[in-house]
């Protein structure tokens, strides 16, 4: 990442106007500028500049943040692309601009180990162009992977695993370092050799292309396993990574999709195919770090592991954590075929491959086929699970010929009768969630807080929780003042806004202008949250309705604020009281808590 002070400075030398007139036509109107809004379907100018601010807001849609975010969101490129896109629209250069790969900090202790592995995996490189590596460019030539070697830096562990250990070593590097970058394999205390030895080389990337691991695969059936990947240690944690990721973090944003696969063959398999914008698990499970970078790529994910019983259960499982985690997914389905996409073009060719990639469906239609066509459901009891699970799902579909069609399929996955489901329907409400483990079936919904809920006392709480944030913005008290009597807001949203101006002021000891925080959120966050937080900062931006601050004004929010959150944690213990509680229990149980309101009016 780039340091904040090269961010500012070009952020300083770019004026707002300038850079967004370079795209799209531009009007001066009173002391802002507006245009149409380049992010929807504009027919009148809704896109508002301030020149103050040096921020951009349209109040259709909805979209803002500053000169960065325009360039990033114009031309869907990451933001340290957008960082050296704005430096050449307004001739400002820097010699840190022309790093054009990320700048990443390193614990100083993993530098030798790094060193440590860039050697090793330059040595490997060149021991596949080698007369022993002839047996490894024959494999690879057999399986069509030539063409890839360069671009995934494929190599090739000689047979000697101790002369490996000696190179390095002959480069100045320890026998410690050596064992912690995860190869050697110590036969005697003074044999320590390469466990790699005489296998095809895979490296294993971070995020941002840095060498951490290896796969090694081995070319001759000799009793062990076909894959070894590197062990966990300084360097490699397997959890951390997907593989092919630093590759395809730009054109995947751009291209608006990223196939999530099993294994890195298929990664090459789908590149070969003219499919480039693939990851791989390198196994099958997804884990908490994983996901948040395919949040980062701000795209549809297109989920496709193998098409065996094993592969379709880690589908169902990872269906669920994307949808858990708001990632925006369809999936690969192709009932029947338990190909891997790899097998697919060893045997059929490109087309076969790209149209069996392309056959996408999306969460509900995939799990209903795998009941109607893997997991057959054998039980009542297995049957009515699969009905509560979905249930939640219809019942927030509007009526007409989707629900219809869902019904349909979830029939005859279930063997109930169209119109029972349809009861079972009808009888709960939306909103609903399934039960713990399964996927809840929600539409996203607009993140602007004061326009998602109709109950007068969340609205209350928002908006003085807005307010606040308002002052925020603007004055070093404010903060102060949320650390010392807030702490922290119930809207997540407006949670997260005063974290990150709390963390700016920590940082850098002032006051963060508007723009400067919009700069610090797309630098760290993801870049689907970095939208939803922009959006809601631009807003407030250009929010001229609230009064001006004083200390009795942000005083009365507070107290606003103490009363709504205890009224709302008040009503969920009453909501907990009456589960399970018959009809006469229930009506006892309301009628003492509105004697409870009552008292407190009245006290008023």
């Amino acid at each position: 990442m780039y340091d904040q002070d090269l961010i500012d400075a070009v952020k300083q030398h770019a004026d707002i106007v300038q850079v967004i007139s370079s795209y799209i036509p531009v009007t001066k109107k009173g002391r802002s500028y507006v245009a149409l809004c380049p992010f929807h379907d504009d027919k009148h100018p809704s896109l508002s500049i301030n020149v103050e601010k040096q921020i951009f807001k349209c109040f259709v849609c909805g979209t803002g943040g500053n000169v960065f975010s325009f360039v990033q969101k114009y031309e869907k490129i990451g933001f340290e692309e957008a960082v050296r896109k704005v430096a050449d629209l307004v001739g400002y250069h820097d010699e840190r601009l022309q790093k054009q790969a990320r700048v990443v900090k390193t614990d100083p202790k993993l530098t030798p180990l790094i060193n440590t592995i860039n050697d090793l995996q330059t040595y490997y490189r060149y021991a596949l162009d080698t007369q022993e590596g002839e047996k490894a460019r024959e494999y690879l030539k057999k399986r069509n992977l030539t063409a890839q070697v360069e671009k995934y830096g494929i190599g090739y562990a000689p047979e000697d695993g101790k002369t490996t250990v000696r190179f390095l070593q002959s480069k100045g590097h320890s026998l410690k370092n050596i064992e912690d970058i995860g190869i050697a394999l110590v036969h005697s205390q003074d044999a320590t050799s390469d466990h790699n030895a005489g296998r095809l080389i895979f490296p294993l990337r971070d995020p941002f292309g840095q060498v951490v691991g290896f796969s090694a695969r081995q070319l001759e059936k000799d009793g062990t396993a076909k894959y070894i990947n590197s062990p966990d240690g300084p360097l490699f944690h397997k959890g951390n990574l997907l593989y092919n990721y630093a590759n395809v973090r730009t054109s995947a944003r751009h291209d608006g999709y990223c196939y999530l696969l099993e294994g890195f063959m298929d990664v090459m398999a789908l590149d070969k195919a003219g499919l480039p914008n693939a990851v791989a698990l390198m196994g099958t499970s997804l884990t908490v770090d994983q996901v948040k970078l395919l949040k980062r790529l701000n795209c549809e994910i297109r989920l496709c592991l193998d098409g065996d019983e094993a592969g379709q259960k880690a589908m169902m499982k990872n269906l669920t954590i994307l949808q858990k985690a708001d990632v925006p997914f369809r999936i690969v389905s192709n009932p029947g075929d338990l190909r891997d996409p790899d097998d697919i073009l060893q045997e059929d060719g490109v087309d076969a491959l790209k149209e069996a990639m392309n056959h996408l469906v999306d969460a509900y239609d995939f799990q209903i086929d795998y009941y109607i066509n893997t997991k057959k459901l054998d039980t009542p009891e297995e049957r009515r699970k699969v009905i509560t699970h979905f249930l939640p799902f219809l019942r927030n579909v509007e009526p007409g010929i989707d629900r219809d069609n869902y019904v349909v399929k979830l029939a005859k996955a279930t063997g109930y009768e169209v119109d029972a489901i349809y009861r079972e329907v009808l009888r709960g409400s939306k909103q609903e969630t399934t039960l713990e483990g399964t996927v809840t079936f929600r539409e996203k919904k607009d993140v602007s807080p004061l326009s998602l809920s109709k109950d007068p006392m969340m609205r209350r709480l928002f908006r003085a929780e807005r307010e606040i944030l308002y002052y925020m913005l603007q004055k070093k008290e404010a903060v102060t003042f949320f650390e010392d009597n807030i702490e922290t807001f119930y809207n997540e949203v407006y949670e997260k806004i005063a974290n990150y101006i709390v963390d700016y002021m920590e940082k850098y000891q002032k006051q963060a202008d508007v723009s400067s925080l919009l700069s610090e959120i797309a630098a760290n966050g993801g870049s689907e949250e970095s939208d939803s937080l922009s959006n809601e900062i631009t807003t407030l931006a250009m929010e001229s309705n609230l009064p001006p601050y004083s200390e009795e004004e942000i005083q009365q929010c507070a107290a606003v604020i103490k009363e709504e959150k205890g009224k709302i944690y008040e009503k969920r213990t009453i909501d907990r009281s009456l589960d399970g509680k018959d009809e006469e229990d229930k009506v006892r149980l309301i009628n003492e808590y509105a004697k409870k309101v009552r008292k407190r009016f009245e006290k008023k």
